[in-house]
């Protein structure tokens, strides 16, 4: 197969020396790359080296957690210190306590399923994000109570732009219970700070929320900004017994905290990771593998990394 065995030379090539960490990252990936991963010749390092990594850390994401290593460590992705492909060999060795020749080995086969699993994924003309949204969010932190009088969504954001940037698009889903009928009430929607909110459509049930948030100053290619909005559910909107995160932009870093009512606390509660949109209503309603205790507050809290996008992350709960 051609193109497989031609990506897989690409990666070959792109994991020498500090691998994706050497500077000028676009001018070392090969045309199959540039194409998979979008990247432009005019793209600054910052902004290549992101998106080559974000979509070779999904494609890593489903390989066995020895060769997932092997892939990171062979193109020196995340956040382990930029050394040569000697060291990183090394280290692979020690942490997989093999040889450095069945390291090597397994560095190969890793890129080879790279190369494999890269013929089904979705190239950047025919991605679901929004085309134009031009960010990425470096870290994202959610905090959902419900020990107030109705629910709230405290939602933290630090994105970085990819492009000039003057606004941003921000989406949020209130599914409805399955005993739940008719339009939702409106949601009461603040931007506590770092931006201010331009428009708010919730669609036609009002549960669908496109938000246009007005940045406070335009930001240039790689800067970075914080900002937070609020969400109150009004009295009466029941809320499914659900709190994910469905990245519909690059997002490197999520965390989940969801406050229970001490007098109304869950009889079961789990973790979330990686679900796709089909098995999301499954999901929130049967309980997983992953069990969750609150703790003293009331309170439990999750985390993940390197966030595939379109699915879902967080914690869900049975009364």
């Amino acid at each position: 197969m051609p193109f497989e065995d031609d990506l897989y030379q690409e990666l070959a090539r792109l994991r020498r020396g500090r691998g994706l960490q050497e500077p000028r990252p676009a001018e070392r990936l090969g045309p199959l790359l540039r194409r998979l991963c979008g990247v432009a010749p005019a793209d600054s390092d910052g902004v290549a080296r992101r998106r080559v990594e974000a979509v070779l850390s999904e494609l890593a994401a489903d390989l066995p957690d020895d060769l997932r290593i092997a892939a990171e460590l062979s193109l020196a992705l995340g956040d382990r210190p930029a050394s040569r492909l000697t060291q990183r060999t090394e280290d692979l060795a020690r942490e997989l306590r093999c040889s450095g020749r069945t390291a090597r080995r397994r560095m190969d086969e890793a890129a080879h399923l790279l190369a494999r699993a890269a013929l089904t994924h979705p190239g950047p003309e025919e991605d679901d994000t929004d085309p134009g949204s031009g960010w990425r969010v470096r870290e994202f932190t959610g905090l959902l109570r419900l020990d107030t009088a109705t629910p709230e969504l405290y939602e933290t954001r630090t994105v970085q732009a990819e492009r000039a940037l003057d606004g941003l698009t921000i989406r949020l889903d209130l599914p409805p219970r399955p005993d739940s009928e008719g339009p939702a009430l409106p949601l009461m929607i603040d931007a506590l700070y770092g931006v201010t909110l331009a428009e708010v459509d919730s669609g036609p049930d009002g549960r669908n929320y496109r938000l246009a948030i007005a940045l406070p100053r335009t930001l240039k290619p790689d800067e970075r900004l914080e900002f937070c909005l609020h969400y109150r559910v009004p009295p009466g909107q029941p809320i499914r017994d659900h709190c994910a995160i469905v990245p519909l932009d690059p997002c490197d870093q999520g965390r989940i905290r969801v406050r229970f009512d001490p007098s109304d606390p869950p009889a079961q509660v789990w973790r979330l990771a990686a679900v796709t949109p089909r098995q999301m209503d499954r999901a929130t309603l049967m309980p997983g593998p992953d069990r969750l205790d609150p703790d003293g507050a009331g309170e439990v809290g999750v985390s993940f990394r390197g966030l595939r996008q379109g699915h879902g992350y967080g914690v869900a709960w049975r009364r």
